[in-house]
């Protein structure tokens, strides 16, 4: 079945065809809340709302535009209204961000076998972290135009804005990003002394990083060291590949949205 023959039989009670409707779009709405919100845990339950709201409200889509924009339209407008969290009134500015990792470097680093993929976690964490730095609107900007490379006039209709005024912000954020980088991170810029493997230590110290349950490195589909990009803001980004949704939080996820209960409510 095509797109708008899912949306039809979904609304007609079909639950393979509103699970594979799900299945289309809960991914590209779980990593997006991951990247905006940087908890897991977070992203899980903004997904589990979001996709409720999907569905509840699949009887307002009018096919004007794809399916996955409506959904990423949806998502962003209830991201952009959480309540915010402790991290981001914690990072409400990139000076608070800079005093921090200022203050938590550790001189010896860390050299244990797991060296790699904290190094990994603390890499990931951070980069997605200074993001809580910038304020939301420029957040979820840079996300969908910086990290998920969507165009413009996409971007504008999933924002509720014009294509010129997202270019703007787009513009705006990566200025901000790239400049951040340029003066801390020894990943874009070598002559910066902040090593994400100086950093493992403070990150396990404060509760950053938890080594018995990571956030970030060992739950990404793809990630391809050969096409880092080190000096690249884009490649910073990009590399950190698509994060995986639970299995669990799969399950859970289903067996809300396939409910009769809900697919009546259209």
């Amino acid at each position: 079945m095509d797109e708008k023959e899912l949306i039809k039989a979904s609304l007609e009670g079909d639950k393979k065809s509103l699970e594979a409707l799900v299945n289309s779009v809960q991914n590209l709405i779980f990593n997006l809340s991951l990247r905006f919100l940087w908890n897991r845990m977070d992203a899980e339950d903004a997904t589990q709302e979001i996709l409720i709201k999907l569905i509840t409200n699949l009887g307002k889509f009018n096919g004007k535009s794809k399916f996955s924009t409506w959904a990423y339209r949806i998502a962003t407008n209830h991201l952009l209204n959480l309540k915010k969290s402790t991290l981001e009134q914690a990072f409400s500015t990139f000076s608070i961000f800079t005093e921090d990792l200022n203050s938590s470097l550790d001189v010896q680093g860390y050299d244990h076998a797991d060296k790699e993929i904290l190094e990994k976690e603390v890499k990931v964490g951070c980069t997605l972290a200074m993001l809580q730095c910038l304020d939301r609107d420029l957040r979820i900007t840079f996300i969908l135009g910086a990290v998920l490379k969507l165009k413009s006039n996409i971007g504008a209709e999933i924002t509720g804005t014009s294509s010129e005024n997202f270019r703007k912000r787009l513009e705006k954020s990566r200025k901000l990003i790239g400049a951040f980088l340029n003066n801390q991170c020894g990943v874009y810029n070598p002559a910066n002394k902040c090593r994400c493997a100086k950093r493992i230590n403070p990150a396990i110290q404060h509760g950053r990083v938890n080594k018995q349950n990571l956030n970030f490195a060992n739950k990404i589909e793809s990630y391809n060291k050969e096409m880092e990009e080190l000096n690249s803001l884009t490649g910073i980004y990009n590399n950190h590949g698509n994060f995986k949704k639970p299995s669990d939080f799969t399950k859970a996820i289903n067996k809300l949205v396939l409910s009769k209960k809900i697919v009546n409510d259209n």
